[in-house]
């Protein structure tokens, strides 16, 4: 499994977190968001090290 930081930007930010996030950072694995939005690298590579667990809350709905 690749665990990758992503940053979003206009269309790729989902639909149900516009118009709140213009910009927005992710944690992905293998190419599936699993946590965000985060306002900054550091709050989804805190995720990303195990440091902070991942909020539901902050997970995309399906479109």
């Amino acid at each position: 499994m690749q665990r990758t930081i992503k940053h979003l930007t206009g269309d790729e930010v989902p639909q149900g977190w516009r118009p709140t996030w213009v910009t927005c950072w992710v944690v992905e694995i293998d190419g599936q968001t699993i946590a965000g939005p985060y306002a900054t690298e550091a709050e989804a590579q805190a995720v990303l090290d195990g440091e902070q667990d991942p909020k539901v809350s902050q997970t995309p709905t399906p479109q």
